[in-house]
């Protein structure tokens, strides 16, 4: 299960946006060895988690939290424009209104298999992919490592924003991107996931499911109970 956190409904997932924060600590930072500056220790919560960000948590069937991913919009801070400008050095950082950050795309896989970790990879990118449709969101910015990007362009329309860089810190290379969010996307992702109903949940401020705003542009509903 994928369930996404707006303002609209954040203050009832306190709790779970607080285990979030640790859960990518755990995964990002000791498993990963990302250098994140000024990091609490155990806590991965940075300048880009705001009131605007909207949170996309996945769950397995016992709600363990699995993994997690983050949207901001790119006309205020965010990552590339403030951390990795570097690496938008094709055509500068696209910033526009209908154009949003994909970031802290974080899978747990340590009690995984492999097909299992992958299933909730493609289920939390077709969760964002049908919530940029339903929501006027029309691409996608990430700084994503290299293997990412080579899977990426299977899923959405994608295309590069700099040349690849590495990082000694995690002896990875990196690539931004820009990738189309569209009915076809979605069409195509679903299409990847062997279940072939994710279950997607946005709860309202009255703990109801809740139909997003302008949810026919992506041809389906986005919340099914």
């Amino acid at each position: 299960m994928i369930e996404i956190v707006d303002q609209e409904n954040r203050a009832k997932y306190t709790d779970e946006i607080e285990a979030m924060f640790r859960m990518r600590y755990k995964v990002a930072v000791e498993g990963w060895k990302w250098n994140i500056p000024n990091v609490t220790p155990g806590y991965d919560k940075d300048q880009f988690d705001t009131d605007d960000t909207i949170y996309f948590l996945a769950y397995d069937d016992e709600r363990n939290l699995i993994g997690c991913g983050r949207l901001n919009p790119t006309i205020t801070p965010h990552l590339l424009s403030d951390v990795f400008a570097e690496q938008c050095d094709f055509e500068g950082i696209p910033q526009e209104k209908d154009i949003f950050e994909f970031s802290r795309f974080i899978v747990d896989k340590g009690s995984l298999t492999h097909s299992q970790a992958v299933q909730y990879n493609l289920e939390i990118c077709l969760a964002v992919t049908e919530y940029s449709v339903a929501n006027g969101i029309n691409q996608l910015t990430w700084l994503a490592y290299k293997s990412m990007y080579t899977k990426s362009v299977v899923l959405w329309k994608t295309r590069p924003l700099g040349a690849p860089k590495y990082y000694e810190d995690d002896d990875s290379t990196y690539i931004a991107a820009i990738i189309d969010t569209t009915p076809l996307a979605v069409k195509r992702i679903r299409r990847f996931c062997r279940a072939s109903d994710p279950k997607i949940v946005c709860l309202g401020s009255n703990g109801m499911n809740k139909k997003l705003p302008n949810a026919s542009r992506a041809r389906k509903r986005l919340v099914r109970a």
